[in-house]
C-alpha cells in the first residue's frame, strides 16, 4: 500500500511536470485557466479525503495516545500535517488572485514543506488515516498521495515560473504572511495534543482570568491583522481573509464530517456556525446582501456567546472543544468588521441594515421550525431559543414567559413552541441589532476622526517640507514671497465645497497693496464670504494661491494669520469676560509686549468711546459695543492686513463714523484694510479701490476715481451685476459630459426630422 501510494504520487507529480515542459519547449505560455483546473481538482481531492473520515491525530494527548508509537514522530506528523494544509489552501487560491507574495510563499516554503511531507509520507498518513493505513486498500490514503503530488508539481513550476532563487526586499514581508496563514490552519486538537490539559476553570458569569485573556485576544487579534493588511491592495486583502476564513472553517470542520450530517440535530445550523459558512462565501462570490445579513446579526451573537459560553465544566483551556467554540466565535465576530473596515465591504446605509433585519426573520422563523421539528431525533436548540439558556441568565420573569406553550402533531412527529418567549426574543434581538449599529456608525465616526488628524499631520510635514526648499535656507519666519510683503495677493484661486463639482468661486485673481481700502461688493451668496474665508484659513483652498504680505496661506499659515486682523459679520466673545480681558486675552495669543498693548488699548477706547463700558462684563454690552470690541480685537496686534466682513451692519451712525474712522487711520499707516459691505455710499465714500463678484466669478477691480470720472458707483455697481454670467461654475470635466449629452440630443433630433 504504501508502494502504490508513492508511485501515484509520483506519476502524478511527473506527469503534470512534463506536461509543464513540453509546453515550454513548445513556447506556448500555460493559460491561468489550467491553473484554475489543476487547484480545483487538488480542492476537490482534499476536501472528499478531508471528509471521509475523523483524523487518527485527534485522540493524541500530550504528543501519547498515539497511532504512531515514537512521541518524536508523532510531533512530525502534528505539525507536517498542519503545515501540509497551509500549502494546499496557498496552491488552490494562488490562481485564483496570482499574487507574487502568493507566488514567493509558495516557491520557498510550499516546495521545502511539500518535499518534508513526501519524505515522512508514511508517518504523516498514519497520523491522518490510523494505524491501519496501509493494512489494506486505503481511499484517504491513495488520496493524500495523489494530493501531494498535485502539490509538488504545483510547487516545482511556480518555482521555475518566478525567477527560482532570486530573492527581492519585498518577499521578505512574505515571511511574516507565512506565519500569519500557518495558524489560520492550526487544526482544532493542536494545542491538547502538543501540550496537554492546561486545569484552569473557565467561568463565565466571574469572567476570570483565562476568560478575560481570550477575550483581549478577540479584540488584538482583528487589530493587528488590520494594521499588517490596510496599506495592500483590494485584491491582497480579500485573498488574505478568503485564506484565513477557509483555513479557520477547516478546523471548524473537523466536528462536521460526513457521516456528522447523518444525524439530523448535528447540523451547524447555530447562529455563529453558519458565519463560518457564510464568510468564505461572501469573499468568494461578493453576495452584499448576505454579508451584511452577517455584519448585524452574526458580529453581535458571536460576542455574547463569548461572553456568555456555553462549555460550563470544562476544565481544560487547551481541550478540542474550548479551542474549536472560539476558532467559530472569534471569526463570526471580527471578521465582518475586518472585512468593512479594510473596505472589501463598504460601511453599509440603512437600507442594508433593514436587508439584515429581514433576513433574520426568516432565518429566525426556520430555526424555530428546525428546532420543533429535530428535537423529535433527539437534543437541538439551534441558537439557544429552545432551552431555557438564555432565560435563566435573565431571571424568573423570561423563565415563566416559556411556560406559555404551544404544541401540536404532525403525524408521529411532535412540534413545540414558546410563541410569547421566542417573540419577545426576537424583538429584543432586532432592537439590540439596531443599538449595534449605532455603535458601529460611532465607531466609523472615531476611525475617520483618527485618519484625518494622520492625514493632516501628513500634509503639514509634506508643506513643511516644500517650505524648506522654496525658502532656499531662509527663516520660516520669512515671507516666501519677498515682493509681497505688503501686498494681499489672489492668484487663480477657486473654491468648491465637498464633492460638488459646482464652484463657488472661480480663477479669482486680486492684488491689494498697503495704503489701500478695498471694498468688496457683491450680492447675497455671490462668493464674498468665501473669499475671506479662505484668506484667513477658516477653510481650505481647492486651487490657486492666496498671499498675505509675502506668506503663502496654505504652506505658512501661522504666519499669514499673524499679518490678518479678522472681524467676521457672525462674531463670537466670551461674555463672561471683560471688554479688557477679552482684548487682553486676544493680545496674549499674538504675543503683543504690555506697552505696546496698553498704547493701543488706550488708543482705540478712546477712538471708539469704550471707555465707561471697558470694565464691564461683554455680556452687558449692546450689540454696536460688542462689534467696537470684535474691531478692537482684530486690530491690538496692529495687523498690516485689516479684514472685515459686513462690518457696519446694524451700527448706529455714530459708531458706523467711528468705525469708518478707524479704518482711514490704519490705512494711513500703510496697512491694507480689505472690507465686504452692501452698504455702497459708505464703499464709494471710504474706498480708493473696489471689486465686484457674481456668482463666483469677480468681474471687474477698479480704482474708485476712475469710476466717478464717468458714473456714481452706484449705477456702475448695477450696470455690472446686470450682465449676465454662466448659472453656474461646473468643472471642465463636468462641462464635457453635458457638452456631449447636449450633442447626442442634437443628432435624435436631426434623425427625427429626417
Amino acid at each position: 500500500m504504501v508502494l502504490g501510494q508513492v508511485l501515484s504520487l509520483f506519476f502524478v507529480a511527473v506527469a503534470l511536470i512534463a506536461t509543464y515542459v513540453v509546453l515550454k519547449i513548445k513556447k506556448q505560455p500555460i493559460p491561468n485557466k489550467v491553473y484554475k483546473i489543476v487547484s480545483i481538482v487538488l480542492a476537490v481531492l482534499f476536501f472528499f479525503r478531508y471528509m471521509l473520515g475523523d483524523d487518527a491525530l485527534e485522540n493524541v494527548y500530550k504528543l501519547s495516545s498515539s497511532p504512531i508509537d515514537s512521541p518524536v514522530l508523532t510531533f512530525f506528523s502534528l505539525i507536517l500535517n498542519w503545515l501540509n494544509y497551509s500549502v494546499i489552501f496557498l496552491v488552490v487560491l494562488y490562481p485564483f488572485f496570482k499574487l507574487k507574495r502568493f507566488a514567493t510563499i509558495i516557491k520557498y516554503y510550499g516546495t521545502i514543506v511539500t518535499l518534508l511531507c513526501i519524505g515522512f509520507i508514511y508517518f504523516i498518513t498514519i497520523g491522518i488515516v490510523g494505524e491501519n493505513a496501509y493494512g489494506s486498500f486505503n481511499l484517504r490514503a491513495l488520496l493524500m498521495g495523489i494530493e501531494l503530488g498535485i502539490t509538488l508539481a504545483y510547487c516545482i513550476v511556480v518555482f521555475i515560473e518566478n525567477d527560482r532563487f532570486k530573492v527581492e526586499k519585498s518577499d521578505l514581508k512574505s515571511i511574516l504572511y507565512a506565519v500569519l496563514m500557518i495558524f489560520a490552519v492550526m487544526p482544532a486538537y493542536m494545542l491538547q495534543a502538543l501540550f496537554g490539559y492546561i486545569n484552569y476553570a473557565i467561568e463565565p458569569k466571574d469572567l476570570t482570568v483565562p476568560h478575560r485573556v481570550i477575550l483581549y485576544f478577540a479584540i488584538i487579534i482583528p487589530i493587528c491583522l488590520y494594521f499588517i493588511l490596510r496599506k495592500e491592495d483590494a485584491k491582497e486583502k480579500r485573498s488574505i481573509l478568503l485564506y484565513i476564513s477557509l483555513g479557520t472553517l477547516l478546523s471548524f470542520s473537523f466536528r462536521y464530517r460526513f457521516y456528522d450530517f447523518l444525524d439530523v440535530t448535528h447540523w451547524p445550523f447555530h447562529l455563529c456556525n453558519t458565519a463560518m459558512y457564510i464568510i468564505p462565501l461572501c469573499l468568494i462570490f461578493k453576495w452584499n446582501k448576505l454579508f451584511y445579513f452577517t455584519y448585524f446579526i452574526n458580529v453581535f451573537g458571536a460576542f455574547l456567546a463569548m461572553v456568555m459560553p456555553n462549555y460550563s465544566g470544562d476544565l481544560n483551556l487547551f481541550s478540542t472543544n474550548i479551542v474549536n467554540f472560539y476558532i467559530n466565535h472569534y471569526i463570526a465576530f471580527f471578521m465582518p468588521i475586518l472585512m468593512v473596515a479594510l473596505r472589501v465591504y463598504e460601511r453599509p446605509k440603512l437600507k442594508q441594515f433593514k436587508y439584515s433585519m429581514i433576513g433574520f426573520g426568516f432565518y429566525f422563523l426556520l430555526v424555530l421550525i428546525l428546532n420543533a421539528w429535530f428535537s423529535n431525533y433527539g437534543t437541538v436548540d439551534y441558537f439557544f431559543i429552545n432551552s431555557d439558556f438564555i432565560a435563566e441568565k435573565l431571571g424568573t420573569w423570561a423563565e415563566d414567559l416559556r411556560k406559555i406553550v404551544w404544541s401540536f402533531n404532525i403525524g408521529n412527529l411532535q412540534f413545540t413552541f414558546y410563541p410569547l418567549y421566542q417573540f419577545l426574543f426576537f424583538v429584543v434581538y432586532v432592537i439590540l441589532g439596531a443599538g449595534v449599529w449605532f455603535v458601529y456608525e460611532g465607531s466609523y465616526t472615531f476611525v475617520d476622526t483618527l485618519y484625518d488628524i494622520a492625514d493632516r499631520k501628513k500634509k503639514i510635514k509634506l508643506d513643511d517640507m516644500a517650505l524648506e526648499c522654496a525658502l532656499a535656507g531662509r527663516s520660516k519666519e520669512e515671507p516666501m514671497n519677498e515682493e509681497g510683503k505688503n501686498k494681499l495677493i489672489l492668484r487663480n484661486f477657486s473654491k468648491r465645497y465637498g464633492k460638488s463639482q459646482v464652484y463657488a468661486v472661480k480663477d479669482a485673481s486680486l492684488e491689494i497693496e498697503g495704503g489701500d481700502i478695498f471694498g468688496f461688493l457683491g450680492h447675497n451668496g455671490a462668493g464674498k464670504s468665501t473669499i475671506i474665508k479662505s484668506i484667513v484659513g477658516i477653510q481650505p483652498i481647492t486651487s490657486g494661491q492666496i498671499e498675505v504680505c509675502g506668506y503663502d496661506v496654505q504652506t505658512q499659515s501661522v504666519m499669514a494669520k499673524r499679518q490678518i486682523g479678522f472681524v467676521p459679520d457672525h462674531y463670537a466673545l466670551y461674555e463672561k469676560l471683560t471688554g479688557r480681558e477679552y482684548i487682553n486675552y486676544i493680545a496674549d495669543l499674538y504675543d503683543v509686549s504690555k506697552e505696546d498693548r496698553d498704547k493701543r488699548i488706550e488708543k482705540y477706547v478712546n477712538l471708539l468711546e469704550l471707555g465707561g463700558a471697558f470694565d464691564n462684563q461683554i455680556k452687558t454690552y449692546s450689540h454696536g459695543m460688542k462689534q467696537k470690541i470684535a474691531i478692537m480685537s482684530a486690530l491690538v496686534h496692529n495687523p498690516r492686513v485689516w479684514i472685515l466682513d459686513e462690518p457696519l451692519t446694524g451700527l448706529d451712525p455714530n459708531s458706523i463714523y467711528q468705525v469708518k474712522e478707524c479704518m482711514k487711520q490704519h490705512a494711513k499707516e500703510g496697512n491694507i484694510v480689505f472690507f465686504s459691505s452692501h452698504l455702497i455710499d459708505i464703499v464709494e465714500q471710504l474706498c480708493n479701490k473696489i471689486a465686484i463678484i457674481k456668482k463666483g466669478k469677480i468681474l471687474v477691480c477698479k480704482n474708485v476715481s476712475d469710476i466717478e470720472k464717468e458714473t456714481t458707483l452706484e449705477k456702475f455697481y448695477l450696470d455690472i451685476t446686470n450682465t449676465p454670467v454662466e448659472a453656474s461654475l461646473v468643472d471642465e470635466d463636468e462641462k464635457e459630459k453635458q457638452d456631449k449629452v447636449e450633442n447626442v440630443k442634437e443628432k435624435k433630433l436631426k434623425k427625427n426630422k429626417i
